[in-house]
């Protein structure tokens, strides 16, 4: 996943904002291709991230159950 071009730059992103004095209480990931892994592999990546710079981080993959939506040909 982080071979996808910009992945590491999001997920550095990600952590500078969460670690803001003020930063965020939440942040949602999304992925809108028709496969179900990068939005939790990245989830899962800032969460460790943030956890080792010393915050307590909850995941919560709320669609990972649900199925594909793919489109119609």
């Amino acid at each position: 996943m982080l071979g996808t071009p910009g992945a590491a730059e999001l997920v550095d992103n990600l952590v500078a904002y969460a670690m803001l004095p003020a930063g965020p209480r939440s942040i949602a990931i999304g992925c809108a291709s028709v496969v179900r892994k990068r939005a939790p592999a990245v989830a899962e990546l800032l969460a460790r991230r943030v956890r080792q710079l010393g915050r307590l981080v909850d995941v919560d993959h709320r669609h990972v159950h649900l199925p594909r939506v793919v489109a119609s040909a």
